[in-house]
């Protein structure tokens, strides 16, 4: 079975029920505790992501995130985007953000478990598809999770995944490109 089919089963079964493949219930999911806002919600609370809440806000994605499907989402810390070349707060650089977005996103509601828990079935790392033209591989190093980006830059989970009914978001250290996003 390959990296793809590995993290492709284990999102297909975060999505129809957590209970189904493993865990006991959805209430195992990031640090044990599941939140009953929506996954814009969870964001808009959390301390270090207020870039991304504002780029979700400014953008219209936190109508995307406040639904029903599930997402996981790696959101760079607000330190993260301090080395973009793109200004965050000019309407022309809308598209932009939102690109940069979309390649920390993934379909699913994955728990950090879930996610190390197919780096070793598939003995080392794994890959999801973005919902923009990135493929992040996932690895560990040591205790930390890593995930590098299609174009080969790198981020680390560098926070406690925070989960909401329709999706976990993990704050990662470094903001990941593809070879097709801007910046």
């Amino acid at each position: 079975m390959n990296n793809k089919t590995i993290l492709s089963a284990l999102a297909a079964c975060s999505l129809l029920a957590l209970g189904a493949c493993g865990s006991n219930s959805a209430e195992e999911a990031a640090n044990g505790e599941i939140s009953s806002d929506t996954l814009a919600a969870v964001i808009d609370d959390a301390d270090d992501l207020s870039v991304t809440a504002d780029i979700l806000g400014n953008s219209g994605l936190q109508g995307v995130f406040d639904g029903n499907a599930a997402y996981t989402v790696f959101a760079p810390t607000d330190d993260a985007f301090d080395g973009i070349d793109i200004p965050l707060n000019e309407d022309e650089a809308r598209a932009a953000r939102v690109a940069i977005l979309r390649e920390h996103i993934v379909p699913g509601f994955l728990t950090q478990d879930d996610i190390i828990a197919a780096v070793e079935s598939a003995g080392g790392s794994v890959e999801m598809q973005t919902m923009g033209s990135n493929t992040l591989t996932f690895s560990e190093d040591g205790e930390v999770l890593v995930i590098a980006s299609s174009d080969g830059s790198e981020a680390r989970v560098s926070g406690t995944a925070l989960s909401g009914a329709n999706g976990t978001v993990f704050p990662i250290d470094s903001v990941l490109k593809s070879m097709d996003a801007p910046g």
